[in-house]
């Protein structure tokens, strides 16, 4: 069932590309996404619990002459993400469905297979495989159907992107064979997790754990390395910027907690000053520049800097909570802020700008949009009831726990309180007041339609579900996480004391 989420996609893009039909292409694209929805909905709910692990597992050799396979499976790690994939899909062609290019379709159907291969990967040179391959459709979503400056935003975002591929090419390299054993040399991550040579306390070990996390860092993305972000959404078409925030950037967190914490554990604790400096720079950074800015999909852009931030924060911590925080609060982001920028996307629509300024009253003239934007500005504020507040607390709570990282987190509770201001702030702005007489006189204000509403539906529900019902996620995620955690428990007595289950949450 892993290869047909893999490969479908791969078919359907085929044949949307070559398809001089568009609506041939945005059905098909709707149709695909919609059954790895719901595929990959069934796999995340047989999912065995107590057995936990890897599951639905398929392993084949690939390039055996040098150790390479194809080997892919779930966890509790991977399910959320998968699934997330292949739901945003659906929605953003929703979203799109008015667009009349089969090609912008296909590259999605190609993303979208990318990703999965991204999540489900367990041979590090596969994982590296789909991890470049998921800059392709991309770059050229970005560079061919994005705003004005789409070239240099998408010519940026590869940029950035091949400097991390060249360091994460390199280490995983550097992983297979340093933790070689007899002689024979193995990337599947079942044989690395626990490897001596890897979880040592030594410099090989340090400079390649340095590699992986550079890649993710660019990808999460951190400070200072997040200066791509702004200009990749801003200028990404609504779809695009769905996915790009609701999946790719968290291709930095998974793998940090995948490899980095499970395979470097000593190394990773060397790292965590470095990782927690590198967190709250970001949380503060990303919440004060959002402050200052005029385009309201820039302005979400850079809150995502900010909730990235947290994510960071919630690795860096090393503890049960805040590992948990960290996953619990990507899933969340992915939500939330996919559904912000859908929101953003159709309002410009209608109004044909993104400056706040001019949108002044917007929820008097289009109370659906408004408030379904109200819901979701106050997810992205952390409100108790919707899923971000959960992530951002567990993060926060783990990075307490811990006294390396306790400093850290007081200063990260400023960052709460710029964001949620940023917010508040904005649906003040935004939403609040009288239509100006230029919105009135110049913009179609036609509400939502029954198709932007399907669109929306299942983003807010589960806005609400991960909100007011954690233990719908907690569980798979405790799971997923836990060997990461018993690596990092290995190493430290003190790190061992925080690495229990979290439950009841």
């Amino acid at each position: 069932m892993i290869s047909l989420l893999i490969f479908l996609p791969l078919v359907g893009a085929l044949v949307a590309a070559f398809s001089r039909h568009a609506a041939l292409s945005r059905w098909l694209t709707l149709a695909v996404s919609g059954v790895a929805t719901l595929v990959s909905l069934g796999l995340w709910l047989g999912y065995d619990l107590v057995a936990g692990g890897f599951q639905y597992l398929q392993a084949y050799d690939w390039i055996p002459s040098v150790g390479i396979r194809y080997v892919v499976g779930l966890d509790g790690l991977s399910l959320p993400f998968v699934f997330l994939t292949a739901l945003l899909t659906f929605v953003a062609t929703l979203t799109e469905w008015k667009r009349t290019d089969s090609g912008f379709f296909a590259l999605f159907l190609l993303l979208q297979a990318a990703l999965t291969a991204v999540f489900t990967a367990l041979d590090l040179v596969l994982f590296f495989v789909a991890f470049e391959l998921v800059l392709i459709p991309m770059f050229f979503i970005i560079g061919v159907w994005g705003y004005d400056r789409r070239r240099y935003a998408a010519v940026k975002f590869l940029l950035y992107s091949l400097v991390g591929s060249v360091f994460l090419f390199v280490a995983l390299l550097a992983a297979g064979f340093v933790a070689a054993e007899g002689g024979v040399v193995s990337f599947d991550y079942r044989d690395l997790v626990g490897n001596a040579a890897l979880a040592a306390n030594t410099t090989t070990a340090l400079l390649i754990c340095l590699g992986f996390i550079v890649a993710f860092l660019i990808k999460l993305p951190a400070f200072p390395l997040h200066t791509w972000l702004p200009h990749a959404h801003t200028q990404a078409p609504t779809a695009g910027s769905i996915l790009l925030a609701g999946v790719l950037l968290k291709m930095g967190g998974y793998g940090m907690i995948r490899f980095n914490i499970a395979l470097f554990p000593d190394a990773m604790l060397t790292l965590q000053p470095l990782l927690a400096t590198l967190a709250v720079v970001g949380i503060l950074y990303g919440g004060f520049v959002a402050l200052g800015q005029t385009d309201l999909k820039q302005l979400i852009a850079y809150s995502s800097v900010n909730h990235m931030g947290f994510t960071l924060l919630g690795i860096a911590s090393l503890t049960a909570f805040g590992v948990h925080g960290a996953v619990y609060q990507m899933v969340a982001h992915g939500v939330i802020t996919g559904l912000l920028f859908m929101l953003v996307g159709m309002l410009s629509v209608r109004t044909h700008t993104r400056t706040i300024a001019a949108l002044t009253g917007m929820y008097t003239a289009m109370p659906v949009l408004g408030g379904l934007l109200w819901l979701a500005m106050l997810g992205g504020a952390g409100m108790p009831g919707l899923a971000g507040f959960v992530g951002e607390f567990q993060a926060l709570l783990g990075a307490f726990q811990n006294p390396a990282t306790t400093a850290f987190a007081a200063a990260a509770v400023i960052g709460i309180l710029v964001n949620g201001a940023l917010m508040l702030w904005t649906i003040q702005r935004v939403l609040q007041g009288e239509p100006t007489t230029q919105m009135r006189e110049n913009y179609d204000l036609e509400d939502l339609g029954g198709l932007e509403l399907a669109a929306a539906a299942p983003l807010v529900f589960l806005a609400l579900l991960w909100g007011l019902w954690p233990p719908s996620l907690t569980p798979f995620i405790d799971a997923g996480v836990q060997p990461a955690l018993q690596a990092i428990a290995n190493v430290s007595d003190l790190a061992g004391d925080l690495a229990g289950k979290v439950t009841g949450f």
